[in-house]
């Protein structure tokens, strides 16, 4: 079964220097899709380090589970958040886009 379109949950503002928790669900996809996140339209890289785009970002990511933890927050970090959900059924769903004001 296809994903449906998965839902966002982001915080609309998040303390810099705290730990915010973004979460992306899902329910109907068999079997259970893999996500991804995606900051201003950018795929977010499971390891920020890895990336120039994101190395001034500390977070983690777990793309079986969805949830997306910054851990601090920092200024960087504030932009607009969507996921997406993909199994290997069907095409890969976004969520809407949520801004996230650090």
């Amino acid at each position: 079964v296809p994903p449906s379109k998965p839902v966002a949950h982001v915080p609309t503002s998040a303390t810099i220097g705290s730990k915010a928790v973004l979460r992306c669900s899902e329910t109907d996809g068999s079997p259970p899709p893999t996500f991804r996140w995606y900051r201003n339209g950018m795929l977010m890289p499971t390891d920020p380090k890895t990336s120039a785009t994101f190395r001034n970002s500390s977070y983690s990511l777990d793309s079986a589970t969805g949830v997306l933890t910054f851990e601090p927050v920092s200024a960087f970090d504030t932009g607009d958040y969507y996921c997406e959900a993909s199994n290997n059924v069907g095409s890969a769903q976004k969520s809407e886009a949520i801004h996230m004001e650090a």
